[in-house]
């Protein structure tokens, strides 16, 4: 499964409409509509809590001067088990169903490079546990990890599960019709003309 993002994507649109908490470096004025918990003051003051939408955040500078992004609490419950490589018990669909691509629109915005990091040892360590449930789950069973795994790793488990289903449906086959190349036929066709003439000039009279 190859997946990349763009403008018509939908799991795209579904990540970038989530809202992070960025905190306000400087003030703003006539910007206190951003914070819809205060409607009481106009201006947006230094150490201010937002939240803003991942569409907005990402068009932002990673260095401006007006908004700090803050990393998510997901990513940070996450890093105790990465270190202790218990990954595979974390249930990522309940934390955030765009796990991976979330954090990947976060990553240039992380000054302590925390959430490359985590994400990268994320997907690396639960990689063997995605490869056995997809040789064990089947089809009835697909709702049952929904909570389990974030998007990226549902489509890799179902790609699996296709790719294993059609590698025993192959095994089981007892005649399995397998197409000879044409580079193959050709060079059969040249050795059987060859042992046919050579069977005529050992037939003919001396």
């Amino acid at each position: 499964m190859n997946y990349f993002p763009h403008y018509y994507s939908i799991e795209d649109i579904f990540v970038t409409q989530e809202k992070v908490e960025c905190r306000v470096n400087t003030r703003l004025q006539r910007m206190g509509f951003l914070d819809a918990g205060d409607s009481q003051t106009d201006h947006l003051e230094p150490g201010r809590i937002v939240n803003l939408p991942l569409w907005y955040i990402k068009e932002l500078k990673v260095n401006n001067a007006y908004f700090t992004v803050c990393i998510p609490e997901i990513y940070k419950n996450v890093h105790k088990a990465v270190c202790e490589a218990e990954t595979t018990h974390i249930e990522l669909g309940r934390l955030h169903p765009y796990f991976y691509e979330f954090g990947r629109y976060l990553t240039p915005y992380d000054s302590n490079h925390v959430i490359g990091r985590i994400i990268f040892e994320t997907l690396r360590q639960r990689v063997r546990h995605l490869l056995d449930i997809s040789k064990n789950d089947d089809q009835s069973r697909i709702s049952k990890t929904e909570h389990r795994l974030d998007n990226v790793e549902a489509n890799l488990h179902i790609a699996g599960m296709k790719t294993n289903a059609q590698y025993v449906k192959w095994l089981q086959m007892s005649n399995n019709n397998i197409c000879i190349s044409e580079l193959v036929e050709e060079h059969q066709r040249k050795r059987l003309r060859v042992d046919l003439s050579d069977k005529q000039i050992e037939s003919s009279p001396p």
